[in-house]
């Protein structure tokens, strides 16, 4: 037991390793140490130094976008009351004309003039939740989650649907006919394709105390007046202005079928502004780079719509103007980061890399010691085991 106790603390607390360095002429294990260094240090420069510039200090971009819409539309339906012989200015077809980081353009309405509270017929497509036979079922009081007012106890024949029965409510009348006014597929506002919005986008990056505008120092007046994005064109690139229809074409999974679509029943698209910057070169070179996606996926459900009202008095009478409002929903994003050498992140990630180059020695170690045919002779050669008394 005793023997076995002084075995065990020898080989353990009383033993010392060395390196012993062996020379082996091969030209194989020679080959393989060197394609590892080689792929090490390839690893080192290549991937850490230059593509993901492991000799920077990196800080993500402050950002603030405003834009601003331009356009002029104008419809000639008199044959459709409620859309008749018009102007629609940027007042009518941007609504509401300010957003976070965002704004919607009107392409398609559904309006219900002069809407007034009173009694009137349920609107026939709730016909599932109001149609009747009788009073009895339309409950007084009753509110329908979906109805478009509180109900009156009367059952009544509809003006709008031959045969049918529905439901007396008191509230916005007449309730909306919810139909396009040129029908479905046909677009409304023809002209909207051409409308413009330019994007006013500051960044800043704090470490470096850098700031930047997408509207670059080189863009004079004349030249704004003029411009509108082209990703093909050096210098129309970095246009601010863009014309909507662009935005649709260039947007990326955006079909044909989707890009007609979109301006019949609206959709939602994303406008992403990204910001690589070296400040390692000159500040004038962090420009911006812009992408366009479409939001949605799936064919239920698609389209964006909302409602919204322009109140009045006449004669006395609270009256209102209902908009169902179809339109393309913009959402911008912006994205972005720059970067300055730094000696500390040089040294770190250097010293890293060059830790790594120990990775050969091991894995030919391991296949000089397990591999090889002469493995057993080279074994003997590298490990040595002396024992020493103490005197």
């Amino acid at each position: 037991m005793a023997s076995s106790v002084k075995k065990f603390l020898s080989a353990t607390l009383f033993e010392y390793e060395t390196q012993k360095v062996i020379a082996i002429s091969s030209y194989k294990i020679g080959l393989i140490y060197r394609g590892i260094q080689m792929l090490i240090v390839t690893y080192v420069i290549g991937w850490v130094m230059l593509r993901e510039k492991g000799y920077q200090s990196f800080e993500t971009v402050v950002s603030g976008v405003t834009t601003k819409l331009k356009g002029l539309e104008y419809t000639n339906f008199t044959e459709i009351p409620s859309i008749g012989d018009r102007i629609w200015d940027v007042a009518d077809w941007a609504v509401p004309p300010q957003m976070n980081s965002a704004f919607f353009v009107t392409t398609n309405v559904v309006i219900t003039k002069n809407q007034s509270q009173t009694t009137c017929e349920e609107d026939k497509d709730n016909k599932w939740h109001a149609k009747c036979s009788s009073d009895s079922d339309c409950i007084k009081g009753h509110v329908h989650g979906l109805g478009w007012g509180v109900r009156t106890g009367r059952c009544l024949n509809s003006t709008r649907e031959e045969g049918l029965r529905i439901c007396e409510i008191y509230g916005w009348c007449p309730t909306e006919q919810d139909v396009l006014p040129l029908g479905e597929g046909k677009i409304l506002m023809t002209r909207v394709q051409n409308f413009t919005v330019l994007i006013k986008n500051s960044v800043e990056f704090p470490k470096f105390g850098v700031k930047r505008r997408n509207i670059l120092s080189n863009m004079g007046k004349n030249y704004l007046r003029g411009c509108n994005y082209r990703p093909d064109h050096e210098m129309d690139k970095y246009c601010p202005i863009f014309r909507l229809g662009d935005i649709i074409k260039y947007g990326q999974a955006i079909s044909p079928e989707t890009a007609k679509q979109v301006w019949i029943t609206g959709g939602m698209v994303a406008i992403d502004i990204h910001w690589e910057c070296n400040f390692d070169y000159d500040e004038e070179e962090c420009k911006p780079d812009y992408k366009f996606r479409n939001l949605e996926d799936g064919h239920v459900g698609r389209g964006w719509n909302f409602r919204h009202a322009y109140h009045y008095v006449e004669d006395g009478v609270h009256r209102r103007t209902l908009v169902k409002a179809y339109g393309i929903q913009f959402f911008i994003s912006v994205t972005g980061r720059g970067g300055k050498f730094d000696v500390l992140n040089f040294t770190m990630n250097l010293g890293s890399g060059l830790a790594l180059l120990t990775l050969a020695t091991v894995l030919c170690d391991i296949i000089v010691l397990n591999i090889m045919r002469k493995r057993k002779k080279y074994r003997q050669a590298k490990i040595d085991k002396e024992t020493s008394s103490p005197r």
